[in-house]
């Protein structure tokens, strides 16, 4: 079975929620293909051992050391060991979701959650025109008073299929639940 065949059917797993599946195929392509990072980062998502999830993540830093996702999660993911190893509970309280989190806008250095946009760029799910194409019929239709979903937009152009949009939405959820369970720093006291 060729390599993207696994890639695109583990998606499809992990977008039926069939996360054994989904792991056993991904197993599978690292196996054969040991240098496909997206194969691990994904992997490291589906992992139910935190100390599994690092070792995935350290393949992809070792494979991709400009990733700036694997090393944000590989951050994570040792936080959440330390955690873990202290005898702490993990910190994960969940906010409500944003209903409006896959429409893209201009994304502000300090942000820490990526918009849908650079998900899809990043997994490689879409080119870089692809999604300018989109979001320039998004701000048409927003202009026309007739707001759409990117995400929506980018599916029914044929730029992306479903899976792989959920499969980002999932990604991005993930990351902001993550982010949110982060302590706030404290202002010192006078």
């Amino acid at each position: 079975m060729a390599e993207r065949d696994l890639y695109d059917q583990a998606l499809a797993a992990v977008s039926a929620k069939d996360r054994p599946r989904a792991r056993t195929l991904l197993a599978s392509l690292v196996a054969a293909e040991p240098r496909r990072a997206e194969a691990w980062l994904l992997l490291s998502t589906l992992v139910d051992e935190v100390d599994k999830s690092i070792e995935c993540l350290q393949h992809v830093v070792a494979l991709d050391p400009g990733n700036a996702r694997a090393r944000h999660w590989l951050d994570l993911a040792n936080r959440a060991r330390a955690r873990r190893e202290a005898g702490l509970p993990p910190a994960d309280q969940e906010p409500e979701p944003d209903p409006d989190a896959d429409f893209v806008e201009l994304e502000p250095e300090d942000q820490p959650v990526p918009r849908l946009g650079r998900y899809l760029l990043d997994f490689g799910f879409v080119t870089a025109e692809q999604l300018s194409a989109a979001l320039d019929r998004q701000q048409a239709a927003l202009q026309a008073g007739h707001p759409r979903r990117l995400g929506g937009i980018l599916v029914d152009d044929g730029a992306v299929t479903q899976a792989r949009l959920d499969f980002a939405l999932r990604e991005q959820q993930r990351v902001r639940l993550e982010v949110a369970s982060q302590p706030t720093a404290q202002p010192p006291s006078s």
